[in-house]
């Protein structure tokens, strides 16, 4: 029997929670192990990251940029260097955000030895972009288009307001200075539609970002992306689709997705549209709140059993506990079970 392939998700900003996978520290050591160089490569800085890292809620350090950004990329390539070294590398890896650089630190386009210079790198980019910030949507982006007059499938809106992410068929994310954003806050409540403030002191993923992505490219030169060598194939959710060998190389292509819009359900549906029939895939859900495979438990691959969710973290009162480690075993058993299965139910002629 065919294996199913595993698919890595990789959370970015506003999904970051106090805490996330704190549960794993010093309980896995595949974990433990690349938090702890990330930590040691920062010196200073990376003691104040853990410290706010380890800090249980409420914690609104966490909603500072220079904090959560650097974390969220510790814990995404940590959690993804854990499934790889206890079980097997995940065959796809697709990131939201920031979790794509972190993605693209697994697959080897980037040293990860230099996750915390990166890290440094993006903070110094976001210095000097102003104020902004991020509204959660409960509506379908094409809904959202026609409600505020705007251009296009994601088109911009009043004021520097644009459409940041699409995260689900009902889950739009909206960006833009915080006035402006303010306004269209109070414009979509009094028509009865639900929002939700996001953690971001930042306008990411919208036009206000064009001179931080620009910086961000720049110093991403000087590390010199490549070609993937790991086994893992990034899934962009800037393209929707697969990167590229020129793509991989291209700085810009990297730092330029701080301005760009977040298609990360377009990606994950068109994963599901295409491999999620048999055998099927398995989504490992690496956000505390498990909000990346939220849209998929809709899509009929993964209702009809061919795909399957597989949390990676305990979520609620659990998370950042114990609690984490057990469901992570969770994970790993799964992992060998379908891969166990699939070798017993091989044909040798």
């Amino acid at each position: 029997m065919e294996r199913r392939r595993s698919v890595l998700l990789l959370p970015g900003q506003g999904a970051q929670r106090e805490r996330m996978a704190a549960g794993l520290y010093e309980a896995r050591e595949e974990f433990t192990a690349p938090m702890d160089e990330f930590f040691g490569r920062l010196g200073t800085t990376g003691a104040r990251l853990r410290s706010a890292w380890l800090r249980p809620a409420p914690n609104p350090e966490l909603d500072e940029s220079a904090v959560a950004q650097p974390l969220l990329l510790a814990v995404g390539h940590a959690l993804g260097r854990a499934v790889g070294t206890a079980a097997e590398p995940p065959a796809l890896l697709l990131g939201h955000s920031v979790g794509e650089l972190a993605a693209a630190c697994l697959a080897g386009v980037f040293d990860p030895a230099d996750i915390g210079a990166l890290a440094a790198a993006r903070s110094r980019s976001l210095e000097g972009t102003g104020q902004g910030g991020m509204l959660a949507v409960a509506t379908p982006v094409e809904e959202l288009t026609t409600e505020l007059g705007g251009s296009g499938e994601l088109g911009g809106f009043a004021d520097g307001v644009a459409v940041a992410a699409v995260n689900g068929p009902r889950q739009t994310v909206l960006a833009g200075p915080r006035k402006a954003l303010a306004a269209v806050e109070q414009r979509l409540r009094d028509r009865g539609i639900l929002v939700r403030a996001l953690r971001s002191g930042h306008a990411f993923h919208s036009p206000v970002m064009e001179g931080a992505a620009l910086r961000f490219g720049e110093a991403l030169a000087g590390f010199g992306p490549r070609v993937p060598r790991a086994a893992g194939t990034v899934v962009s959710s800037r393209t929707g689709v697969a990167v590229t060998s020129e793509q991989a190389r291209d700085p810009h292509f990297w730092g330029g997705q701080l301005a760009a819009p977040v298609r990360y359900w377009p990606a994950l549906r068109e994963l599901l549209d295409t491999l999620g029939r048999r055998p099927g895939l398995l989504l490992l859900d690496g956000s505390a709140d498990r909000s990346l495979s939220a849209p998929a438990r809709h899509h009929p691959a993964v209702r009809d059993g061919a795909s399957e969710v597989v949390p990676l973290l305990a979520v609620g009162r659990d998370a950042g506990g114990p609690a984490d480690a057990r469901v992570f075993a969770e994970a790993l058993h799964r992992l060998g079970e379908q891969r166990d299965h699939a070798g017993d139910h091989t044909v040798v002629s």
